[in-house]
């Protein structure tokens, strides 16, 4: 489902991020960014996890993706995860996508994602089979081999404080700007209690 209209809605679903845990990732960036240095980092308050990359969107479909995503939240149970671990697309040998990963809980975000997938196949979007629960970091210009990285990015296999109870997905808009993407919230799904 996509379109080119200017009433279009760039969309994704994801597990927003708290500031507490935005805040323990920044020195990870920072550490990364001395032995890394054609890359783009994102943003201080951009982190999420994205469930689904849905594109544009007609405006109109907005409402229908809204109403499918919270009738995955209401059958939701709460479950808590911990981020760790530094990884990398496609591999460490050639990046293109540096990453933090889902340490503990994981198999929880990957059984949400499939079900917001089905819930959204009706509606014509694709489903992605190739989901891997992460946090982006930054985006390399130029891939490099990591490996020889390796002890330093064990250093992050665990990271205090970054745990988190998951207890709602969000409908978000992505809108494209030169200094980064802006995120805006559409619509927040409140898992049931």
């Amino acid at each position: 489902m996509s379109t080119s209209h200017s009433d279009s809605l760039r969309c994704f679903v994801a597990i927003e991020i708290p500031q507490t845990i935005q805040i323990l990732l920044k020195p990870v960036q920072t550490h990364l960014q001395s032995e890394i240095r054609k890359a783009s980092w994102t943003k201080s308050g951009n982190f999420h996890l994205t469930l689904k990359f849905l594109g544009d969107v007609h405006s109109e479909a907005v409402d229908a993706i809204r109403e499918a995503v919270q009738n995955v939240a209401t059958a939701q149970k709460p479950f808590s995860i911990v981020f760790g671990g530094i990884g990398a697309f496609p591999t460490r040998n050639r990046p293109r996508v540096l990453w933090v990963g889902v340490k503990h809980g994981a198999e929880n975000v990957t059984h949400l994602a499939k079900t917001v997938n089905r819930e959204l196949k009706p509606l014509g979007f694709a489903i992605d089979d190739r989901f891997h629960p992460h946090l982006t970091l930054g985006r390399l210009r130029t891939p490099m081999n990591l490996q020889p990285l390796k002890s330093f990015l064990h250093k992050y296999e665990t990271i205090d404080g970054a745990a988190l109870n998951v207890s709602e997905i969000t409908v978000m808009q992505s809108r494209l700007h030169p200094n980064g993407a802006i995120y805006t919230p559409l619509n927040v799904c409140h898992f049931s209690a």
